[in-house]
């Protein structure tokens, strides 16, 4: 009898590499793996980077870039995108051609602008070609406060200003939005479509272990996505495995401590249970 290995969903993640493992397409590829599907990814600027923070940014040839997504999307049977830090406005472009000739795809936007240690991550230009170009062609856009406030020119410090950058995003073109708000008193994200909108809420648990949470946050988005889910499910089941991930987080340097993105092979085989995030309607 011939047995035959069903491949899982492949997820490419276009991002930046951070050696320490933490954050960019290393916690996207585990992230992934953690969800039963197949990660590819192409990186769009390496960091000089650890626990401690980012000091240093070199972007990847943009053609280098173009030829390392046109050879994946020739090879592989993608079914989601995940988009994190591009670095400059050439990269945006490059990530634009790529939506633009995939618009079926589901795509995920982590916009990162800046490091928590305060590095600049995408310069003026890329922030401003990412607004015009990139917000349309994806499926959801995942700003935390800082990036929210940069992508529309609000201040976003709490709840209130979090639905009003929301819903800026959608007039500006976005179809999906998830505004992430881990550092408030409470772990609040703020989800809006054209059609529906929830505050999620729940407990903010470990609050230094929180290195990589917007990359972890939107590549588990992306893979849920590429398993068949709705929107709306994905992003409850990535801020439920995220708040999993922190809460049993370890350090592996002096600094920031990055999420436990594996938990789920380190323990035993049983339904995943977690506390059901309470939601109310954006109004």
């Amino acid at each position: 009898m011939n047995h035959t290995n069903h491949p899982p969903p492949v997820v490419l993640s276009i991002a930046g590499f951070d050696p320490s493992g933490g954050a960019g397409i290393a916690a996207d590829l585990k992230t992934f793996a953690a969800h039963n599907c197949y990660g590819e990814a192409v990186v769009t600027a390496l960091t000089v980077q650890n626990t401690r923070g980012a000091s240093k940014i070199q972007p990847v040839d943009y053609a280098v870039l173009k030829e390392s997504l046109r050879a994946l999307f020739e090879d592989a049977n993608i079914k989601a995108i995940k988009i994190g830090m591009l670095a400059n406005r050439a990269n945006v472009e490059a990530v634009r051609e790529i939506l633009e000739a995939n618009a079926s795809l589901p795509a995920v936007l982590d916009p990162v602008i800046r490091s928590a240690t305060g590095t600049e991550l995408l310069d003026s230009e890329g922030i401003e070609a990412l607004r015009s170009s990139l917000l349309s062609l994806v499926t959801v856009v995942t700003p935390n406060l800082a990036e929210a406030a940069a992508l529309t020119g609000l201040k976003v410090e709490n709840v209130d200003g979090m639905k009003a950058a929301a819903v800026k995003l959608i007039e500006l073109g976005a179809k999906g939005v998830v505004v992430t708000g881990g550092h408030l008193e409470k772990a609040t994200d703020v989800y809006l479509t054209a059609t529906e909108g929830e505050t999620f809420v729940a407990d903010r648990v470990k609050p230094d272990n929180t290195h990589g949470t917007g990359c972890t946050f939107s590549s588990a988005i992306a893979a849920n996505l590429a398993l068949g889910r709705n929107l709306h499910d994905a992003v409850m089941l990535a801020k439920a495995y995220v708040t999993e991930a922190i809460r049993k987080a370890y350090a592996v340097g002096p600094g920031r401590v990055p999420l436990n993105h594996l938990y789920r092979m380190q323990q035993p085989q049983r339904a995943i249970e977690h506390a059901p995030a309470v939601s109310e309607t954006v109004s």
